[in-house]
Formats: structure tokens, sequence, C-alpha cells
């Protein structure tokens, strides 16, 4: 029996029995894409493959309607957000989490840049009843960051502002 990261991702990518079928359960988690727009050119992330790059945001009806039919389908943890940066369509982002809270899902989430997750962008998806907010920083320092994520050390400095921010934020909701 494998031990250790070799585990973990087993544990994650190897298809159980009970999905082996043709009509297999809802996955558990399930992230879904608000917007492929991204001020962010990280030379590791997906998003730069796609062959025509996303201009828009996803429709809020469509948005509903599928996460309606997740929950129902028994769909537990979403995470509104995957390649591009949902704070970029922030009043979405604020609704669709609140959205996703009416409709009993018991744990919403969100993996972030930081460099546009302001404090009141922060206070609105908590108000709203968001139960993680990840910050997602690949870098030591400014130059690296500048070289990794091919943007300038300008949004460094603010993820950093918004990291910080995220725990007295935290703290007031």
């Amino acid at each position: 029996m494998p031990t250790g990261i070799t585990a973990r991702i087993d544990a994650i990518t190897l298809i159980r029995p009970e999905q082996m079928r043709a009509d297999p359960p809802a996955p558990k988690s399930v992230k879904i894409e608000l917007t492929g727009r991204c001020n962010y050119r990280c030379g590791f992330c997906a998003l730069r493959t796609r062959e025509h790059q996303p201009k828009g945001d996803m429709n809020f009806s469509l948005f509903k309607r599928i996460t309606t039919e997740m929950r129902y389908a028994g769909v537990e943890e979403i995470g509104c957000f995957y390649l591009g940066e949902s704070s970029m369509a922030p009043d979405l982002l604020v609704d669709a989490v609140r959205w996703c809270k009416s409709l009993g899902f018991p744990y919403v989430f969100l993996t972030t840049n930081g460099s546009m997750m302001t404090p009141k962008l922060m206070r609105g998806v908590m108000a709203a009843g968001l139960d993680s907010l990840k910050f997602s920083m690949n870098a030591a320092d400014e130059e690296q960051f500048e070289q990794v994520m091919g943007v300038k050390a300008k949004l460094w400095k603010q993820a950093l502002f918004n990291l910080k921010a995220a725990r007295e934020v935290r703290s007031e909701v």
C-alpha cells in the first residue's frame, strides 16, 4: 500500500469502484470558473494554454442554474474559482458566494492571487458566507514575483497588503 505523497495523490486521482458505472455519483467538491480573466501572466498557469483567452465573465443566471443542479446532485463543496482570477469580477464573486450559501452548500471556498482581493471585497465575500479564503503567493520576493508571475512588483506589494489585511477583516466579520 502506498504511503506519503503517493497515498495522498492516489486518494484524489484513483477511480473508486462506486464511480465506475454509467451514472457515477456527483463529486463531493467542484470548482467553477466565474471569469477566465486574470491580471497575472504566470508561466506555470494553464490559462495561457487556452487557444482563445476569455474576455468575459460567467452569466449569473447560468451560474445559478449549474450550481442548483450541482447541489441537487449532492455536491457539498464549491470553489468559486478555477484558472481565472475571480476577484476581477467582484460583484459576481460576492453574489456567487451568497447564492451558493443560500442553496445550502456547507463549504464555499476561494483561492486568489490576492492583488485585487481588497479589504472591501474580503468583507463582501466573508459577509456572504465564504468559508475559506486562500492566497496563492508563488514567489519569495519581488524579483522572483516579476519573473514567475510576469507582471510588475506593485502587484506583489498589493497582494501582500491584502494578505495582511485578511486577518483583520476576518476578525471584523
